[in-house]
C-alpha cells in the first residue's frame, strides 16, 4: 500500500502563526475550551492553538455545524515574526538545555527547528513553543543574573515610581485574575506587578507606579522582590 506523503510548510511559517496564534489565545491551549457567559450560557469556543494554525493554513478538516464553534482565523503581524526568530535563536543557542520535559519532546523540537519544513502532523510541537519559550527565557534570564542582583528592594513602601528603565523578564497570566504578572529588573533589583496585557519580554519603561509591598523571590528566597501597583508601562 502506497504511503501518504504528509504536507509540509517553511518553519518560519509554522513559527509564526504559532505566535499569532499565542497573542490571539493569550495563552497557549492544548484543547478546546468553552467560552461561558455569565448566564452559564457558551456564547463560543477558544481552539487549541494548533487548531488556528491548520484553519489560517486552510489545512483544518474539521466540520462545524454552529457558526459560533467555528475557530477564528488568525493571520501574522511584525511582532510574530520578530518573535518567531527570536525563539529559533534562543533555542538553537541554549541547545534545549532550557527546556524542560522528556527527552523524545527535546529531540523532537531540535529536529524541527534545524529542518526547513514543518510536517502538519508535527504542528503541536510548535505550537507550544511561544508560551515554553516565554517560561524558558524567564528562568534562563534570572539564572544568569541571579548572582548579581542587588540584595535590596528598590523602594519603601508606599514610595511613588516614575520614569524609570527596565527589563522585563517574565509576563506570565494569571490563574487566578484576568492579569498577567510580571517579573522585572530596575536599577538591577528585582520587581513584580500584574498588568491588563501582556508585555514583551524585554526593555520597558515604567512611566509611573507606586510600592505596594516587599518580599523575596520564591524561588530564591535571598533575592528581594519589590512588589508594585498603579504601574503604568511602555515598551
Amino acid at each position: 500500500m502506497a504511503t501518504v506523503e504528509v504536507k509540509k510548510f517553511p518553519l518560519q511559517q509554522v513559527l509564526e502563526l504559532a505566535c499569532a496564534a499565542q497573542r490571539s489565545n493569550n495563552d497557549y491551549i492544548k484543547m478546546v475550551e468553552p467560552v461561558v457567559a455569565a448566564d452559564g450560557v457558551t456564547v463560543a469556543y477558544k481552539h487549541a492553538n494548533r487548531t488556528l494554525m491548520l484553519v489560517a493554513l486552510g489545512e483544518d478538516k474539521t466540520t462545524y455545524a454552529d457558526p459560533k464553534t467555528m475557530p477564528r482565523l488568525i493571520s501574522t503581524n511584525l511582532d510574530d515574526r520578530e518573535l518567531a526568530t527570536e525563539i529559533q535563536k534562543f533555542y538553537r543557542r541554549l541547545m534545549f538545555a532550557a527546556i524542560q520535559g522528556d527527552n523524545e519532546f527535546q529531540t523532537e523540537v531540535n529536529a524541527l527547528l534545524n529542518a526547513t519544513e514543518v510536517p502538519v502532523n508535527r504542528f503541536g510541537f510548535i505550537a507550544c513553543l511561544p508560551s515554553t519559550y516565554k517560561r524558558d527565557y524567564a528562568n534562563n534570564q534570572f539564572e544568569k543574573r541571579v548572582t548579581a542582583i542587588d540584595r535590596e528592594h528598590i523602594a519603601p513602601i508606599g514610595a511613588e515610581l516614575g520614569d524609570l528603565d527596565c527589563e522585563i523578564i517574565s509576563s506570565k497570566r494569571s490563574k487566578n485574575f484576568d492579569a498577567y504578572n510580571i517579573d522585572a529588573i530596575i536599577d538591577n533589583k528585582m520587581v513584580s506587578w500584574m498588568s491588563k496585557i501582556d508585555l514583551k519580554l524585554g526593555p520597558c519603561v515604567i512611566i509611573k507606579g507606586k510600592v505596594k509591598d516587599q518580599s523575596s523571590h520564591w524561588k530564591h528566597p535571598d533575592v528581594p522582590v519589590t512588589r508594585l501597583n498603579y504601574v503604568k508601562a511602555a515598551q
